[in-house]
This record gives C-alpha cells, sequence and structure tokens, in this order.
C-alpha cells in the first residue's frame, strides 16, 4: 500500500481525536466530572460519529489495509449528514469562539470535508450491490433509536428535533422520516459516485 494513504488516514484520525480531546477537556474544565463528561458527549450523534470515523482512519493508518467500500461509505455518509444537518439546523443557534469554535467547525465542518475527500480520492469500491446503501444506514437508525430511548429515560434530547416532550410524537416522527430522507438519497448518491471511482487493490 501506498504509505501517502495510511499516513493520510492517520492525520485525519489524529484531528479527529485531537478535537473530540478537546471537548471533552473543555467539559472538564466547566466543572464536569470525567463520568459525567463522558456521558454527555455520547449523546451526540456528532461526537459518536467523529469517533467511529477517528478509530477508523487510525485502524488504517496501523494496518496499512483498506477498508471494505460498504465500510468507509457508511462512515462517510454519516459524516457527510453530520455537516449538512449541523449547518442547515443548528449553526445559527450557536455563537462560539476560541477552543470552542475550533472544535464546533473540526467537528462538522473540517472532519466531514476530510472523510468526504479522504473517500473520493482513496476509497476502493466493491462489485455494486443494489440494496448495499440501506445497510449503510443501520448506524444512523441505530443512533435515532438510541437517542430517543435515552431522552425518554433522561428527559433530555440530544437535539432540538428530536425532543419528543418539546415537539410531540408526531413532529419528532415527520423530523424524523426527513432526516431519513435525506440520509436514502445521500447513500444512493455515494454509491452511484462510487461505482464510477476505480478498483483499487487491498479490499
Amino acid at each position: 500500500m501506498n504509505p501517502k494513504y495510511r499516513i493520510t488516514a492517520g492525520l485525519i484520525g489524529l484531528i479527529g481525536l485531537a478535537a473530540l480531546g478537546t471537548q471533552l477537556g473543555l467539559r472538564l474544565g466547566r466543572g464536569q466530572s470525567l463520568g459525567v463528561a463522558l456521558w454527555a458527549m455520547a449523546g451526540f450523534f456528532t461526537i459518536l460519529t467523529n469517533l467511529l470515523m477517528a478509530a477508523t482512519m487510525l485502524t488504517i493508518a496501523v494496518t496499512g489495509r483498506r477498508l471494505p467500500f460498504g465500510w468507509m461509505s457508511m462512515i462517510t455518509l454519516s459524516m457527510a449528514m453530520v455537516g449538512l444537518v449541523y449547518h442547515t439546523l443548528l449553526a445559527h443557534l450557536f455563537a462560539f469562539s476560541g477552543l470552542r469554535w475550533w472544535v464546533d467547525h473540526a467537528l462538522h465542518s473540517l472532519l466531514p470535508a476530510l472523510m468526504l475527500w479522504f473517500w473520493l480520492m482513496e476509497t476502493s469500491r466493491a462489485t455494486p450491490r443494489g440494496g448495499q446503501p440501506l445497510l449503510w444506514l443501520l448506524w444512523p437508525f441505530g443512533y435515532g433509536v438510541y437517542a430517543l430511548v435515552r431522552g425518554a429515560l433522561g428527559g433530555r434530547y440530544p437535539y432540538p428535533f428530536l425532543n419528543i416532550e418539546a415537539l410531540g410524537l408526531a413532529a419528532v416522527a415527520l423530523n424524523a422520516g426527513v432526516l431519513l430522507a435525506g440520509f436514502v438519497g445521500c447513500a444512493y448518491a455515494l454509491n452511484a459516485l462510487g461505482q464510477r471511482m476505480p478498483l483499487r487493490a487491498g479490499l
């Protein structure tokens, strides 16, 4: 494998860990205990997806092998949606500065862009399989169930568009349906683009 592939993956993974570590440090600096900070961070799709992305990229850097097209596409889809949903629905709610500004943009802008670039430049494609893009929805779907159960049990929802207590079940169901449609559309767009990429060895 080209060493550039491993180095690039490692750098992206380390940027992800740096952003997540800084976010954790900021929470600890506000007086939260480690357990409370980790539990709070674990409620967000952004945090969990960036953590999964960082682990994936560091795995590539350490092992030196390309991971399957489906796995890389699932990560890329989820990271892209992190950026799209944030900048469409949430960014206007915040006005961060300093390290919080850097973490915010790293997790929601820089890393999604880097992941998409890496996918376009380096990911191997697989033989087309018609239903494969739907498998990439397992991660966001699993998170959605987790977030709603967690919110129902704890009374605190990670995102305003999932807040059943404030919006009601019907509105949240509509929001979830719109998000699902967005994920499906982006998944099939990625798959169509991926099948036009050159085959690369190392699947």
